[in-house]
């Protein structure tokens, strides 16, 4: 497990841990998270994640696009790691855009506990899911989807909507499929409190209307 900074509750650096530790003892700490949007076609891309990822029981929810723990010593804008990780783009801080911090705490196992200061971001992606390496064993699929389609779908109007999808097919091969999405296939929690989904799928609208002020916090 790699080395994480941790932090206090008002986001001020008092050490590092490792990262099963900092979950285990509910510790906070920094995480890099960003929703890739297609300037030109109007869709987002939603990440799913290979089976057994993760230290408790969770579905295969279609999350948001990149995810991840900044280890330590890192910067906030060293956070592009994780796109090349996870995606396999090598994409510069300066092609993103900041949308603020997310503080969240909740309990997902009785040893994994999720103390962050989420740190999220657009990615202004023109490409296709064909020209997507997916190169990280830990992404097993991404799901395209029309971005009023998924707005509709977060905000309840919807229960399902079109949906293209890539998944890895064997050691090194790849299928695209055309199907659906379903409300019951996104992470549950990102409809509580402060609609995570809704206020994300806004936020890129905003972004490709060009209303750049105010995007998300």
């Amino acid at each position: 497990m790699p080395i994480i900074d941790i932090y206090n509750d008002r986001n001020q650096h008092v050490g590092t841990e490792d990262k099963k530790v900092a979950h285990r003892s509910g510790s906070w700490h920094r995480t890099f998270s960003c929703l890739a949007v297609n300037p030109t076609s109007g869709r987002v891309v939603l990440q799913k994640k290979t089976p057994g990822r993760y230290a408790f029981d969770r579905p295969d929810y279609a999350d948001f696009t990149v995810g991840g723990h900044y280890e330590a010593g890192e910067r906030i804008e060293d956070g592009v790691r994780e796109i090349r990780e996870e995606l396999g783009l090598d994409v510069r801080y300066t092609d993103l855009q900041p949308l603020g911090i997310r503080q969240t705490a909740v309990t997902l196992a009785s040893d994994w506990i999720e103390r962050e200061f989420q740190y999220w971001h657009l990615l202004p992606l023109d490409a296709s899911l064909e020209e997507i390496p997916l190169d990280d064993a830990e992404v097993s699929g991404l799901v395209q989807i029309d971005l009023q389609n998924a707005i509709e779908l977060a905000a309840g109007d919807r229960d399902a909507v079109p949906a293209r999808y890539l998944f890895r097919s064997g050691d090194d091969g790849r299928e695209f499929l055309d199907g659906k999405l379903c409300r019951d296939d996104l992470v549950p929690g990102y409809f509580d409190v402060d609609m995570l989904y809704l206020r994300l799928f806004v936020a890129a609208d905003r972004y490709l209307r060009g209303e750049r002020k105010h995007l998300f916090w």
